[in-house]
């Protein structure tokens, strides 16, 4: 008996005691954030989804595309599509909304990398730059943050 309770004991503590971390990123969202890398630099375009021309929401629609899911081509009906997550627990393939001089979401992005709480930075198309890379917790873009879902495959 003693020799059964005693491995019971040792699971228990082990699985009892592990910490709640966030969890770690799946190789799809991996995937997907590669995807979006491949396009920094490519100039705006409204309504685009090409290395030719982008905006905001194609950017995030060609990635999924490009691994074999189709999900909606604008942004606030993309940011119904997934499920919501909570801010504190964005991840790094997850995708976020923003109301950018609008009543409804009208801008996208995806995590592409988190280097500490003060910098969680996100592949997105801006309007006057293309494609590029910007921290979540800037002065612009935080009070414009409505939303993060996580994407599934």
């Amino acid at each position: 008996m003693k020799k059964l309770v005693y491995p019971f004991i040792l699971a228990f503590l082990f699985f009892s005691c592990k910490k709640n971390s966030i969890p770690k990123t799946s190789n799809v969202n991996k995937v997907l954030v590669e995807k979006c890398y491949v396009y920094v630099g490519t100039p705006y375009q409204f309504g685009g989804a090409s290395k030719s021309g982008m905006d905001c929401s194609g950017l995030i629609f060609t990635a999924f595309k490009e691994v074999g899911k189709d999900i909606p081509r604008v942004s606030y009906k993309q940011a119904e599509y997934f499920e919501e997550i909570k801010k504190d627990d964005i991840n790094v393939g997850d995708l976020i909304y923003f109301k950018v001089k609008s009543s409804r979401i009208n801008h996208t992005g995806i995590i592409s990398r988190i280097e500490n709480k003060d910098e969680i930075y996100f592949l997105h198309a801006s309007t006057s730059l293309g494609v590029r890379e910007d921290n979540l917790l800037s002065k612009y873009w935080m009070p414009k943050f409505v939303k993060a879902t996580r994407p599934s495959i």
